[in-house]
């Protein structure tokens, strides 16, 4: 059967693939028929999914790789769609839907780094989000190992890390990881440390880098040492090391200006700012593919899953395309959900 792996992977064009849906349908019976199959009828593949190919973008990060093929083995086994996968970045993706139509769906676009192409995009009617690409908590905030919150399950918030801090003691102050110097985050993880009155009892540690931070982590979490660490998701070692998110309250926009600032002089607490990611479209899928439109309103990742996702390609030898394989074949529990109603 690798010729069909062929059409799967993009080799040949939507007439071929068609016609490997045809042959499929014949090899088990008439198309359509055989209930869960998820093949369409030859003749309906066209109202599914267009008069098109439709190509997903596949960012040069895990997470948004991953994705992109998931969705292109849902699309093809539950409509029957062409459905390839090519290679693109944020701002070459953008660009492109909004002059080309192609690639078809970027599953995880960051909108926010790209916001002059996208406002512009947008406002054409070119592209347009049709869903959040992630549910299920904050993208970068404070974390704690998942140890520390099986065994102080009354830690919730940022707001206790003072009257608690006892649980975090390590000789005479107890220890939070910032991130590197160089970044962002490490001048409003400061001024949110002051924010919260736990820079006095707290000791901020800074990494050198990403490796170090993951190092500091590691080495914590083997030891079983409470700590405080500044993290983002989807991430693998938020799996790996089941942290759990600190409760650091609403996000406020007035204090934010201030907490980036090195000389803050009054900083006030607030989560970090949300991060628009969506899974955005070109408008000929609207136009010509509404089914396929429906299922990627509902198709919104929960960010648990993804991090198992990462944490399952950290092992050797894995790849995008075999853990997407791995979710389609034993999570069909969380991708039937995004189904439409007819196809389920």
């Amino acid at each position: 059967m690798n010729w069909i792996a062929n059409v799967i992977g993009g080799r040949f064009g939507a007439s071929a693939l068609i016609a490997a849906v045809g042959l499929i349908g014949l090899a088990a019976g008439a198309p359509g028929q055989e209930a869960g199959s998820g093949l369409q009828p030859v003749e309906e593949v066209a109202s599914l999914c267009g008069s098109r190919e439709i190509t997903i973008a596949e960012m040069p990060w895990p997470s948004a790789a991953i994705l992109a093929h998931i969705h292109s083995i849902v699309l093809f086994e539950q409509m029957g769609c062409a459905a390839r996968v090519v290679s693109g970045d944020t701002a070459s993706t953008g660009s492109s839907m909004a002059t080309t139509q192609q690639p078809a769906i970027a599953p995880e676009l960051w909108i926010s780094r790209i916001s002059e192409i996208w406002n512009s995009a947008t406002s054409a009617g070119s592209v347009r989000p049709v869903a959040n690409t992630y549910l299920g908590g904050p993208m970068e905030g404070w974390f704690v190992p998942g140890f520390v919150a099986e065994d102080h399950p009354e830690l919730t918030s940022a707001t206790q890390l003072s009257p608690l801090r006892a649980i975090f003691q390590d000789e005479t102050r107890s220890r939070f990881v910032s991130c590197p110097a160089d970044w962002a985050c490490s001048i409003i993880n400061a001024n949110l440390m002051r924010a919260f009155h736990i820079n006095i009892v707290y000791e901020a540690q800074v990494p050198a880098d990403r490796f170090e931070l993951d190092r500091i982590l590691a080495q914590a979490i083997s030891r079983r040492q409470p700590i405080v660490v500044y993290y983002w998701q989807p991430n693998a070692a938020i799996s790996q090391f089941a942290l759990k998110p600190l409760d650091l309250g609403r996000y406020n926009a007035d204090a934010w200006p201030c907490l980036a600032m090195e000389e803050c002089n009054r900083p006030l607490p607030s989560a970090f700012p949300p991060e628009p990611v969506v899974i955005a479209i070109a408008q000929w899928l609207q136009d010509e593919a509404p089914l396929v439109v429906d299922y990627l309103q509902q198709a919104i990742m929960p960010l648990e899953e993804m991090n198992r996702l990462l944490a399952m390609l950290n092992e050797e030898g894995s790849s995008p395309a075999e853990i997407a394989r791995t979710f389609y074949d034993t999570r069909e529990e969380v991708w039937r959900a995004w189904l439409p109603e007819s196809l389920k």
